[in-house]
């Protein structure tokens, strides 16, 4: 069995090696050969009840769940690049927490509407970083640089507000001036994958809150990680599919409330925090460190070796410091 894996990957590195050597690149999002530019689409979605099975997630690269609402209701921050669904549903609105996370990767925030209160507008904390590429569906922004985006938004009549806006993914990517952007990403991928030193574990979960409950299992047939939440398969709602990840990143970090409104999350993405890691079927942890919003998160291990992930899909689960991962298998 070890010489068939051996074999198996040895497959995969020349594959990979022969994909750049024919003049193709390795996505900065999932490490996988790819001819196409990085011209990444940050996406904030909805994750109320209502709003799930979220449409065109399937496709995202990379997703942030963040807890939004005190009392672990969360969000997510999806980030498209290799694969872009023409519609995206439900988009909603974003807060500082989601300009940190769009900071990462430098691409196009996209969003339907914003916070806008004194203590903690979004609006203000974006300009105020120079940043521009902005496709909202409301137009709050004084300075906007696209104000035509508003119209590649519409509301899904088979949903309920707020819970049922489209996003015109691909039309909403053509519109911009990618020849401005220099696109990022915090994440370091190997070419091939790999088996990390580390703990066995094949079912883990993430309890939020009641409802709001992620949870991985290892499938070693398939070499991923199968989504649930609550329990239940976690699938696009364009597709049915069962969703699947190759790595799993639960960073911690502290979590505070501008004024001590329960909708304004203060999340601290800046200095160092702990890390759980799951990659290839295997749990180690290490700790997160990053400078300042002009710099990327760096992920080392314990022994602070930078952390290098496996070719594919990637979920990070940020996940305040008073709440613990569930191992359960």
């Amino acid at each position: 069995m070890k010489k068939i894996i051996a074999l198996m990957l040895a497959v995969l590195m020349m594959l990979a090696c022969a994909a750049v050597a024919e003049g193709t690149g390795l996505s900065i999002t999932t490490g996988m050969p790819t001819d196409k530019p990085a011209q990444v689409m940050v996406v904030q979605m909805d994750n109320e009840p209502k709003a799930r099975p979220q449409k065109g997630i399937a496709s995202a690269d990379i997703v942030y769940e963040v807890e939004l609402y005190n009392g672990g209701y969360t969000r997510y921050t999806a980030i498209f690049n290799d694969t872009l669904p023409e519609l995206v549903e439900a988009v909603r609105s974003a807060r500082i927490v989601n300009t940190d996370i769009y900071s990462e990767y430098m691409g196009a925030l996209v969003h339907y509407g914003a916070r806008v209160e004194p203590d903690s507008n979004m609006y203000d904390y974006f300009n105020a970083n120079g940043f521009t590429v902005e496709l909202d569906g409301n137009n709050h922004n004084s300075i906007k640089t696209y104000p035509g985006a508003s119209g590649l938004f519409y509301r899904d009549s088979s949903r309920a507000a707020p819970n049922n806006v489209i996003g015109k993914l691909v039309e909403l990517h053509d519109m911009v001036d990618w020849s401005t952007v220099t696109c990022r990403s915090p994440l370091k991928f190997s070419e091939y994958p790999t088996v990390p030193a580390g703990e066995d574990v094949n079912l883990f979960q993430i309890p939020y809150r009641e409802s709001y409950t992620p949870s991985y299992q290892w499938d070693a047939a398939q070499g991923k990680y199968l989504r649930f939440y609550n329990g239940n398969p976690f699938v696009d709602g364009n597709t049915g599919e069962q969703i699947a990840c190759d790595n799993v990143i639960v960073q911690h970090v502290e979590q505070a409330w501008f004024g001590g409104k329960p909708d304004a999350p203060k999340v601290t993405l800046f200095g160092t925090n702990a890390c759980d890691y799951f990659v290839g079927g295997k749990h180690f942890t290490g700790y997160w460190v990053r400078d300042s919003i002009a710099n990327n998160t760096v992920y080392y291990d314990a022994a602070g070796n930078e952390v290098v992930f496996n070719p594919g899909k990637t979920y990070i689960e940020l996940l305040k410091l008073e709440n613990a991962i569930q191992i359960l298998g």
